[in-house]
Formats: structure tokens, C-alpha cells, sequence
């Protein structure tokens, strides 16, 4: 799914329009947040967005998904850190979130509260 929507982010914006008209970020949340979700697809959830948020353009792609609520709601989740490779992950993903702060993007209304 990074490939995919990385690749349409720089080449073809209908690709990651679809990401965006389908409201992913949000699945992707729903999926995260459910204690059935099994830990290795949740390893590989975070995995993709900690990629996604690294490696996607400047600009309006990555105010968007910076400045949605989903981010937010994620970082303040209780993920059970007992699972070394989930806490790795987890922590990749606070890490991409950082290096991409800037004086636009921390303007998020979200990321300020």
C-alpha cells in the first residue's frame, strides 16, 4: 500500500487521491485500535505509515495526513508495548512524524492540542 500510494503522491495524484477520497488513514486507525487486530498486522500497519509519513511529498499530502485526527488518536492509543517489534514500530513512526514537523505542518490545529 506505501509503494502504491507514495508512487501516485509523485506520479499519478489520482492514486493518492483515492487514498484520501477512501478515507485509508481512517481504516487504517479502525484496524489499529481493535484488540482482535492481530499484533503482526498492527506491527505491519505502523510499518506502512511510519513509510508513508518518511517518504511523501512536501506540501498538501503531508498536511493532510498530518493534520488528521487519526495521527493523533494513534500516538495517545495504549498499544500493548510488551511486544518488542510493535514499541520498535511505534517508535519509528513518532520518529518519522518529528523529522516531517516544520513550520507549516506543526500549524496542524490537531498536532497543537
Amino acid at each position: 500500500i506505501a509503494e502504491l500510494v507514495l508512487w501516485g503522491d509523485q506520479n499519478d495524484p489520482v492514486l493518492f487521491d483515492f487514498f484520501l477520497e477512501k478515507n485509508m488513514l481512517g481504516i487504517f486507525w479502525r484496524l489499529l485500535e481493535q484488540r482482535e487486530t492481530p499484533v503482526s498486522v498492527k506491527v505491519q500497519m505502523l510499518q506502512t505509515l511510519s513509510i508513508l509519513i518518511s517518504n511523501i511529498e512536501a506540501g498538501p499530502s503531508i498536511y493532510y495526513i498530518l493534520s488528521n485526527d487519526h495521527i493523533n488518536e494513534l500516538i495517545r492509543h495504549p498499544f500493548d508495548f510488551s511486544h518488542e517489534e510493535l514499541l520498535a514500530h511505534y517508535i519509528s513512526l513518532l520518529k518519522a512524524i518529528a523529522l516531517r514537523l516544520d513550520e507549516h505542518t506543526v500549524q496542524c490545529r490537531h498536532l497543537q492540542r
